[in-house]
């Protein structure tokens, strides 16, 4: 299965994945990384060569939100089937991929925001995570303020279109 991931806005990177059994082989820009990931609790073991490493993954839509290593990295899964299909933007409303506290709020109602603008940071896990634009757009609603918690799935921004340029003809 092949797909095309970019890290927080970063440079698109070839994926293939091929499964094989229980264990995967993962060609990340034609480089190769074999490994296993098993199911622990809320979280998984990802295995590389001697290396065992816990992984909590959090997918919310196209995006995917994952911390290991020390780390957290939010990728975006673009399936080039999908890309084909789609007919336009469809995320209206930015949601919490996990459950956390909202630490900022970059913007209020009526302000233009871009694709791939932050709109707030929230904490969970004692990480940090900025959920941003997923496309251009007018937010039309905060949906909580600095302080506030939340459950995974929890509304946190809508988006509407932006107006049409009425010079325009």
């Amino acid at each position: 299965m092949s797909f095309e991931i970019t890290l927080e806005g970063g440079s698109a990177h070839a994926v293939d994945v091929t499964r094989l059994d229980a264990r995967a082989i993962v060609t990340i820009d034609g480089r190769e990384h074999r490994g296993s990931l098993r199911r622990v609790g809320d979280a998984y073991e990802l295995t590389l060569a001697d290396r065992v490493e816990p992984l909590w993954i959090v997918l919310d839509g196209d995006a995917v939100h994952l911390h290991a290593f020390g780390r957290a990295w939010t990728a975006t899964v673009v399936d080039p089937v999908e890309r084909a299909r789609a007919g336009g933007p469809s995320e209206d409303v930015a949601s919490a991929p996990m459950p956390g506290v909202v630490i900022i709020v970059s913007v209020a109602p009526g302000d233009a925001v871009v694709e791939g603008q932050g709109l707030v940071v929230i904490e969970s896990m004692k990480m940090q995570n900025e959920i941003v634009a997923v496309r251009d757009g007018v937010v039309d609603r905060v949906f909580l303020e600095v302080g506030e918690t939340f459950d995974r799935g929890a509304r946190l921004v809508s988006l509407v279109p932006l107006p049409a340029d009425e010079d325009e003809d």
